[in-house]
């Protein structure tokens, strides 16, 4: 199983990491699930858990409004990141606009109010120890600038759209110099693995974090993500609750839990890298849904365990 399973990833142009994970009995099918990859947005699910736990433990006030200034949000291609005007706004609606649309000003917005420093603290208390969330989205964004020689990431999207001139331009899309930057360097970069992210999935389903009701929120709001790049995977009557990744072309991420119109589920991380950025990228999702499938119809035709 888990050589075809590489193989379908290698066949679709990318490199890829996966575990799938049985809730009942932790039966699982892996494939490299421990090799460490860079998280992209799939970071956000521990970032959204850290931030129910503390609602419900009355160390912040989910109701409490922000306001976001349009040009001092982080950027995207997504939600707030993308208003003109200010936008005043809850924390849990902007929890909301996180997991279901990937809204990175509305990440670092919910970030700044839980704080990097608990979020790792979390995840270390749940075992997941090759987890770390090293930045946030504008740090991140803004190391690639300066990786390509510009001050901050608004500058670069300056040259990027040839307001500096043709030699700024050439230097912002220098896709060498973009694939050795710091934030594409999973030693360095916020990064994870397929177990660790299968581990938080699995006792955010066994309401193991905080109260039941921190876990029941987080499992809502992952249910509402607008993308479904596993549907392959969900029979008709199934359910799904996940969230994407992608970063600058090179990551293409999906944890999910999945569940059956039996009442099993599955919990689910698949970690990909393409060997070209933004090349094949419907083969590359189509890999992912279907390797997901395949495993899970492997533990569900009896095999207790997988390849790791």
């Amino acid at each position: 199983m888990g050589a075809s399973i590489e193989e379908s990833f290698e066949g679709a142009g990318c490199t890829g990491a996966l575990l799938v994970r049985r809730l009942s009995d932790d039966a699982e099918v892996g494939v490299r699930s421990d090799d460490v990859w860079l998280a992209a947005s799939v970071i956000k699910v521990p970032i959204a858990l850290e931030f129910f736990v503390q609602a419900e433990q009355g160390q912040l006030d989910p109701t409490l409004r922000v306001t976001l200034q349009p040009g001092m949000s982080t950027p995207g291609p997504s939600g707030i990141s993308l208003a003109q005007d200010a936008v005043t706004i809850s924390l849990r609606d902007l929890v909301l606009l996180m997991l279901s649309i990937s809204d990175n000003a509305a990440t670092d917005a919910v970030l700044a109010a839980v704080s990097a420093e608990a979020v790792n603290r979390r995840l270390r208390d749940l075992g997941c120890q090759s987890t770390v969330l090293v930045d946030s989205i504008q740090a991140s964004v803004d190391t690639l600038a300066v990786d390509l020689g510009f001050p901050d990431y608004a500058t670069l999207l300056r040259a990027q759209a040839g307001e500096l001139g043709a030699d700024a331009r050439a230097a912002s899309v220098d896709q060498g110099r973009i694939s050795s930057s710091r934030v594409l360097d999973a030693r360095r970069a916020s990064r994870t693995t397929a177990r660790d992210m299968v581990q938080l999935l699995r006792a955010v389903w066994r309401d193991e974090v905080g109260a039941p009701a921190a876990c029941a929120e987080l499992r809502r709001v992952m249910a509402t993500q607008v993308s479904r790049r596993l549907a392959v995977a969900v029979p008709d009557g199934g359910s799904l609750a996940a969230k994407t990744g992608a970063l600058f072309g090179r990551v293409r991420n999906e944890v999910a839990v999945i569940g059956m119109p039996d009442g099993e589920h599955y919990a689910v991380a698949v970690l990909t890298r393409p060997h070209q950025p933004f090349v094949r990228v419907s083969e590359i999702d189509l890999a992912m849904g279907q390797a997901v499938k395949a495993a899970i119809n492997e533990l569900a035709t009896g095999s207790r365990a997988g390849t790791s």
